[in-house]
């Protein structure tokens, strides 16, 4: 099986920006990972990413492009380690929107048992991980006031990507699938 992940992916200028923060923290991520907001966190599948994308692609062209607010550095433990994460101050409500929409109608199967502790409830792009909390919480305290103006109008299916040499695995990007492909289409 391949485990595939659906995200928001920042836009190209955005990116460069972000991904020098990045750098400081999180250096093995930013050569392996484009930046991005997770809406179906790491999933196994055995379906062709091409119907996966057509599946994904419905959901997504009725989703018009919206602006998204990263702000409020945060410290965040996964359960495996510390997160440095710039968490969505505006538009939260439009990305949970479309995550419940995919676990609805593509990813039932997926559904996470605690919604509330889910990303249906948090949105955050991750900047750098951490051994210990204290290397974190200076981590926040560094970025202080750090926040991004995004507009996203695209969603991704990346798919994990093992490395040799590498503690992690990356994710490449397989298909971007536009946001409000809908609006466009004539009738």
């Amino acid at each position: 099986m391949v485990v595939r992940m659906v995200a928001l992916l920042v836009d190209e200028a955005a990116r460069r920006d972000i991904d020098l923060v990045r750098a400081l923290y999180d250096r093995e991520a930013v050569e392996t990972t484009p930046p991005h907001l997770p809406l179906v966190p790491a999933f196994e599948e055995r379906i062709a990413t091409g119907d996966l994308a057509d599946q994904v692609g419905l959901i997504a062209a009725v989703y018009q492009p919206f602006v998204l607010t990263l702000t409020r550095p945060q410290r965040f433990f996964d359960g495996e380690e510390h997160l440095l994460q710039l968490v969505t101050a505006k538009g939260a409500d439009e990305a949970q929107r479309l995550a419940a929409a995919l676990y609805r109608d593509v990813f039932p199967h997926h559904q996470p048992s605690d919604p509330a502790a889910s990303l249906l409830r948090r949105s955050a792009l991750t900047l750098g991980r951490f051994r210990t909390e204290q290397e974190a919480e200076k981590a926040v305290e560094q970025l202080g006031d750090k926040s991004y103006f995004l507009v996203m109008s695209q969603v991704a299916i990346l798919e994990e990507e093992k490395r040799e040499g590498r503690s992690r695995a990356g994710w490449s990007v397989q298909r971007t699938l536009p946001l409000g492909a809908m609006a466009g289409a004539s009738l």
